[in-house]
């Protein structure tokens, strides 16, 4: 699968395309291939819309051993380039006005002066590669204005998104890619730094955002916060998100993404393996079918149980400190209290401290055994799941057994 870090390098280099952008280059083109940071791509489709201004394109990755690998397709949007007019009509017009129409002359319109503006272009595009690679899994991704076109993009087709620094265009998506959102949270992933007021235009209907604090003190241009060059990676291409204090729910989001991706992964591995059946002649056997059924529902369930873990992982921990804390407190009050009475002995000092409602009971013991009790709820809920998927391993293992056809073809 692609990595946050390959994202970030379509992201950007897809603002390649536009004459008017001062990296513009031309070999950028379908058939060719080029190189960001290391990593190599075909160019399977482009377009320059010269009418909206709208630039896109669709890549496959390369190997090290030279071959395009088609498993996946990723369609990247150009942003705006504030130089371009009609970046800016649109802009202006779509992204503020929801209007996916374009009036290039808005002061003085004329009849049948509306074009079809990049939210159309955008999605013409798309069914373009759609029909192009109909068995390659499609990701989309952008940056600013072109990630507002991916998460459109990804919305409308039930896609999976990851981009930089988009507004939000829940305002322009049909009711169908609002239901489907809702019931595929995680899929779409707009990583926005939280002092960037172009990116966290549109508040977050379509709940892709993940605000980062990139702890960048203060500056005085505000599009300082929104540049594509802010976000660092790991050495595994994960975007790198600060550990403080206000970055815990973005940390948390991220890991259940990540879970989100590998279950993404392993359905289209079992889509491949169900192809591979029907190819075998006579359709799917009922073997065939049970054991697809039970590795949805086992890839459903590790998935659901790989981001429980990463949520409650965190819950656990922060239960711990507050254990931690509590015994520290207590540690330090009983300190002060022997400094101050110095003149008492422990049993004075402790009954002293009881009378004014302060003993190891209430502040420690109480508390420490209510956070267990939490702490142990959550492992058990943990339990359960390995429960679940164990069984559905072991069904699926029985079938194996017993239908010896299918475990050659599995081997």
């Amino acid at each position: 699968m692609i990595s946050d870090k390959q994202y970030k390098g379509l992201s950007d280099s897809v603002y390649w395309l536009d004459p008017k952008h001062g990296d513009y280059a031309p070999e950028m083109r379908k058939g060719s291939k080029f190189n960001y940071k290391g990593e190599t791509y075909k160019i399977l489709r482009t377009e320059n819309n010269s009418k909206n201004g709208m630039q896109a394109m669709a890549v496959a990755p390369i190997d090290k051993h030279g071959k395009v690998d088609t498993t996946e397709v990723i369609i990247a949007y150009a942003g705006t380039n504030f130089s371009d007019t009609k970046d800016r009509a649109t802009d202006l017009q779509t992204v503020i006005q929801g209007n996916k129409k374009l009036d290039l002359s808005p002061m003085h319109p004329i009849k049948e002066s509306k074009i079809d503006g990049q939210a159309i272009s955008a999605q013409k595009f798309a069914d373009e590669v759609k029909a192009k690679y109909s068995n390659s899994v499609i990701t989309t991704t952008g940056h600013s204005l072109g990630e507002y076109l991916a998460l459109m993009i990804a919305a409308e087709n039930k896609w999976r998104n990851i981009g930089f620094n988009g507004p939000d265009p829940s305002d322009v998506l049909t009711n169908e890619a609002k239901k489907w959102i809702k019931a595929n949270p995680g899929m779409l992933t707009n990583y926005r730094n939280r002092g960037d007021a172009i990116g966290n235009f549109g508040g977050n209907g379509t709940g892709a955002e993940i605000k980062v604090s990139m702890e960048m003190g203060t500056h005085l241009n505000p599009v300082d916060y929104h540049q594509l060059s802010n976000w660092a990676f790991d050495k595994n291409g994960k975007l790198k998100i600060p550990n403080n204090e206000y970055n815990q729910e973005a940390i948390i989001q991220q890991a259940e993404r990540y879970v989100m991706t590998e279950y993404i992964s392993k359905l289209y591995d079992l889509e491949i393996m169900q192809k591979k059946f029907q190819a075998s002649g006579g359709g799917i056997s009922t073997n065939e079918q049970i054991y697809l059924d039970d590795s949805r529902a086992l890839t459903a369930v590790e998935a659901a149980m790989a981001e429980f873990k990463a949520v409650t992982a965190y819950v656990i921990k922060v239960y711990q400190e507050g254990m931690d804390k509590v015994e520290k407190i207590w540690k330090e009050t009983l300190q002060e209290a022997r400094r101050v009475g110095d003149m008492l002995t422990e049993s004075e000092i402790l009954v002293e401290l009881e009378n004014v409602g302060c003993t190891e009971k209430l502040l420690v013991i109480e508390p420490c055994e209510a956070y267990q009790k939490k702490i142990n709820k959550v492992k058990q809920m943990g339990t359960q799941f390995d429960h679940l998927s164990n069984e559905i391993k072991q069904s699926i293992e029985a079938l194996k057994q017993k239908d010896q056809e299918l475990a050659q073809q599995l081997g």
